[in-house]
């Protein structure tokens, strides 16, 4: 979600997950499957996205216990993860490490690698830091541009410090598989520039823009063996039509 303008990255939607579960050790470790956006990833509305406690008091205390509902179940994804992938022999070395602290600043470098290196058709850098959806999105995007043509891209601040809104895990059916997602809030200032091949600045470019993103990162883990965090793309802050339409979904699959 943006205000003022979007980031670069194409936003991908809160589309629910549907793995493929067959994967093989080296595509885990090396690749990571774009399993998508974990289902029912909450982030809490702020603005006109949330209801009016004056106009809708109902909706409202329906979208703040969906909210306390998720922050349990996303704890308990993640305690899940940990006392259940032994990592060593000895106690203090059983569990997955989690290093919450590290999420937000690993969350800022990528950001930012990401946009510099998709400003610089740096495909190499794409690939390694990006599952594969917004990976292919940049590299069409990069081969659309006509020819001789450069874009800059720029972090000229961020307007407010980055937290996370979302952080969540998930056991796959494989032993000692799992994926763990996580979503940063970003509010930035930015700026993209285009250049034609002549030199001059592309009409409606060079321009700064208040943005604000729903970076999600993601790592995955193979035998217990734990992989780098990778961006998954943005997504955005959950509206009550979404809220109703999982729980329509949950009645029908009780029915």
């Amino acid at each position: 979600m943006a205000k003022g303008g979007r980031g670069p990255a194409a936003h991908r939607g809160a589309t629910p997950a549907e793995p493929s579960f067959r994967l093989q050790s080296k595509e885990m470790m090396t690749k990571t499957p774009d399993i998508g956006l974990l289902g029912e990833t909450f982030i809490a509305p702020t603005g006109k996205n949330l209801p009016s406690i004056f106009h809708a008091p109902g909706a409202l205390l329906r979208m703040r216990w969906i909210q306390l509902k998720s922050s349990l179940r996303d704890y308990f994804s993640l305690l899940i993860l940990k006392i259940t992938s032994p990592q060593g022999k000895r106690w203090y070395n059983r569990f997955v490490k989690l290093h919450r602290s590290r999420v937000v600043p690993t969350a800022i470098a990528l950001h930012r690698e990401m946009y510099g290196a998709f400003a610089a058709g740096d495909a190499t850098t794409l690939r390694r830091i990006c599952t594969d959806g917004i990976y292919d999105q940049f590299r069409a995007r990069m081969a659309a541009r006509p020819r001789g043509e450069k874009t800059v891209w720029e972090l000229v601040k961020y307007n407010k410090r980055a937290r996370i809104v979302s952080h969540r895990a998930a056991r796959l059916p494989i032993d000692g598989a799992a994926v763990r997602q996580a979503v940063v809030r970003l509010s930035s200032r930015q700026k993209l520039s285009r250049y034609a091949a002549d030199g001059r600045l592309v009409k409606g470019t060079g321009k700064e823009r208040d943005v604000v993103e729903y970076l999600v990162v993601e790592k995955s883990y193979w035998n217990w063996q734990e992989g780098d965090w990778r961006v998954w793309g943005t997504t955005e802050e959950t509206k009550l039509e979404t809220v109703l339409q999982w729980q329509k979904d949950a009645l029908d699959a009780g029915n």
